[in-house]
């Protein structure tokens, strides 16, 4: 049956343990079991960002694209990102600065639902698409919340700083013990 407590227990789960674990707890965690219904906003403009839970150590926000709605070549701000994809399929393209001060493409795979990837600046930039017929969403864990980053901007072909924001903030009525 899915299930709003379900949400929380992710976030209870997340909340008690280390950055060390949170591939595990993704990985094996039953999400179908959770409705995801309330949190879901969508734009025909642009993928929304919707924040499940926010503190000072992590935040989980549940990403919705349409069809062809994609990130801009962006950077995660010194923090660690998990991509768990839900539903749908979204394009994953890496990207890295090369000796000559340019951006390069390295490397880029399909995420299907109930795969996860692991992003940080260490690793490099990447951007996300939806590339499926239909809707995709996805599951965002960022350690720790993450206010600004870089984006590429394609027009001046430079790296530009962002403020980021939700489209919703519903907050979880949380008994973290």
């Amino acid at each position: 049956m899915r299930s709003l407590k379900n949400i929380q227990k992710l976030v209870q789960h997340l909340s008690q343990s280390s950055t060390d674990d949170y591939n595990a707890i993704l990985k094996n965690f039953d999400f179908e079991s959770i409705d995801f219904s309330l949190y879901e906003s969508w734009s025909n403009e642009r993928y929304t960002r919707n924040c499940l839970f926010r503190d000072e150590n992590f935040e989980l926000i549940l990403i919705c694209w349409q069809k062809g709605q994609g990130t801009a070549v962006h950077g995660h701000d010194g923090e660690d990102c998990w991509v768990y994809l839900l539903d749908g399929e979204i394009d994953e393209v890496y990207f890295k600065i090369n000796d000559n001060d340019d951006l390069q493409e390295v490397g880029s795979h399909k995420v299907i639902p109930n795969q996860l990837t692991f992003m940080n600046d260490k690793v490099g930039f990447h951007k996300l698409e939806n590339c499926c017929e239909g809707k995709s969403m996805s599951l965002h864990l960022y350690a720790k919340p993450i206010e600004n980053c870089v984006a590429y901007d394609d027009s001046t072909q430079k790296f530009i700083k962002r403020t980021l924001s939700y489209d919703t903030y519903k907050e979880l009525d949380l008994k973290i013990s």
